[in-house]
């Protein structure tokens, strides 16, 4: 019984650490693409587009290295990311109250902004 409480103790250190690290890597990727697109290298849906595959990989990549019960926890609440277009088409509505394909180029950079800063952002809940 020691030996097991021992193990989650020690899963729940590694869960944290690896959560603490997805944290810095997504929060770089999407300052990095914030950069990149102050001076011009990108355009905004092109720094949206690879904020949400980077965070993507990132997602699958930490979760690889989480424990069965925090990846279970973390599959309950976000089994499978939303597409770009959903992610998108959500951003717009709340932002505009809008469909997307709708929006004017202005109103579209400013769902492309959202997702990038959602990019960096982490599920408080986990």
């Amino acid at each position: 019984m020691i030996k097991a409480k021992r193990h989650t103790n020690v899963a729940a250190i590694n869960d944290a650490h690896t959560r603490a690290c997805y944290i810095a890597d997504i929060q770089r990727v999407s300052s990095a693409a914030k950069v990149d697109l102050s001076v011009g290298r990108i355009n905004s849906l092109e720094a949206a587009e690879h904020c949400y595959a980077m965070r993507n990989q990132l997602m699958a990549k930490y979760r690889n290295l989480t424990s069965v019960a925090g990846l279970a926890t973390a599959k309950q609440i976000k089994s499978t990311p939303p597409s770009i277009a959903d992610l998108f088409e959500q951003y717009a509505r709340r932002l505009f109250s809008c469909s997307y394909q709708n929006l004017s180029t202005e109103q579209q950079q400013g769902v492309h902004y959202a997702v990038i800063d959602a990019s960096g952002r982490s599920n408080s809940t986990l």
